[in-house]
């Protein structure tokens, strides 16, 4: 999956990094509801599983601090009827510079993503709640968070969450071991590319 400009995309990280680990999850998250347990008959959310994902990445990103980045992209599943709502709220705290903090809560509250679930969200932040409901009900960020949705599926993304580190695809909730085998990777790949 290739950069993206950063008026669509959420980062966290040193700029100047040299691996970026693309995140694609369903509603405003890596770690929340886009982070299911499958069964043969069955698919639920799995607070455990989300929180394993959330340690890894930042166990990761605590270990090579301005050598990666995080890009988050959105990938609301059909079946979850509050995944889109949610991560248009998200692009609304995120337009008051208040995105990661939002996200957080989100995991949280996970899954109560109610219009009035997310407006109160955004008050306990100190965003002000009739602004905020303004920019959900508008859906002015319905086509960004679609756009995320098809360039995931141009990349052949179905499950999620799934990550990109300079291109390597990893699905699911992987070790931190299988992160840092691909961080190194990128990160010999992008020294080898330097003039």
């Amino acid at each position: 999956m290739g950069e993206v400009p950063s008026s669509r995309v959420y980062y966290t990280g040193s700029r100047g990094s040299r691996a970026t680990l693309v995140a694609l999850a369903l509603a405003v998250s890596l770690w929340l509801p886009g982070c299911f347990a499958q069964t043969a008959s069955s698919l639920t959310i799995d607070p455990a599983y989300c929180r394993r994902v959330q340690q890894v990445l930042g166990q990761v990103l605590a270990e090579f601090p301005d050598q990666v980045r995080l890009a988050y992209k959105d990938f609301p599943l059909d079946f979850h009827a509050g995944a889109e709502p949610a991560a248009m709220a998200a692009r609304c705290a995120g337009e008051r510079g208040r995105y990661w903090e939002y996200h957080d809560l989100l995991f949280v509250a996970q899954p109560a993503f109610t219009r009035a679930d997310l407006v109160t969200y955004a008050a306990r932040l100190g965003l002000p709640p009739e602004a905020f409901a303004a920019c959900l009900d508008s859906g002015q960020y319905r086509d960004a968070v679609r756009t995320d949705m098809r360039e995931g599926r141009a990349a052949g993304v179905s499950a999620t969450p799934t990550f990109f580190i300079n291109g390597r695809r990893l699905v699911g909730s992987q070790p931190l071991g299988a992160f840092r085998e691909a961080v190194q990777d990128a990160l010999r790949d992008a020294e080898a590319k330097r003039p």
